[in-house]
């Protein structure tokens, strides 16, 4: 198997899964929310609450989610169908590999419940090791208190608006190169066979 595959695999499935995509600036009720989101995280449709203010309102309550221009709103359906689209990519990606290194395993004389422990290790990994690197990536999200003059019946809290995005592009653009990356190295091991 071809290293850079397997490095533009992993890269890809950290930059599109793990790594922070946008930040989004908001408010609800008394708080100021900051965070930090992959493509798929949060609020796309209006019914997700926040991350942050997870940890503070109760986690069975709806919160409306609402966004300041409907230009937001489209660009955030654009990075989520971009994130998919490399999302489900990587996943393909993986799971190539995957059946690969088995039938490389099973090739060798290892018996197919060993292989399939090996396997299931291996996405346990993966899986552990994404969510990790999410929480940790997602470290500069906060939650403050926002210091407000206003009378509590001037308050807006019914809903979080998220009024600010940013677009983070490193962790789109490795998830793009790796492509590329895997594309090379398919198209270099064709040729190698055909050699």
């Amino acid at each position: 198997m071809s290293e850079l595959l397997l490095v533009s695999t992993a890269l890809g499935l950290v930059a599109t899964f793990a790594a922070p995509w946008l930040e989004l600036r908001g408010t609800y009720a008394a708080w100021r929310i900051v965070e930090w989101h992959t493509f798929w995280r949060g609020g796309l449709d209006g019914t997700q609450p926040a991350f942050q203010l997870a940890s503070v309102v109760a986690t069975d309550y709806r919160m409306p989610v609402e966004f300041a221009t409907t230009a937001m709103q489209d660009t955030l359906r654009a990075v989520f169908a971009l994130g998919s689209a490399l999302g489900v990519w990587h996943g393909i990606a993986l799971f190539a590999l995957l059946i690969v290194g088995a039938r490389l395993r099973l090739r060798a004389g290892v018996s197919r419940r060993r292989v399939a422990l090996e396997i299931g290790a291996i996405v346990l990994v993966n899986l552990a090791a994404l969510y990790l690197l999410a929480t940790l990536l997602a470290l500069p999200s906060g939650l403050a208190p926002k210091v407000d003059f206003r009378s509590a019946t001037d308050i807006h809290m019914d809903s979080l608006i998220w009024s600010s995005m940013t677009i983070l592009p490193i962790a789109p653009t490795f998830a793009v190169f790796s492509v590329v990356g895997q594309l090379v190295a398919l198209w270099n091991s064709r040729r190698m066979k055909h050699v």
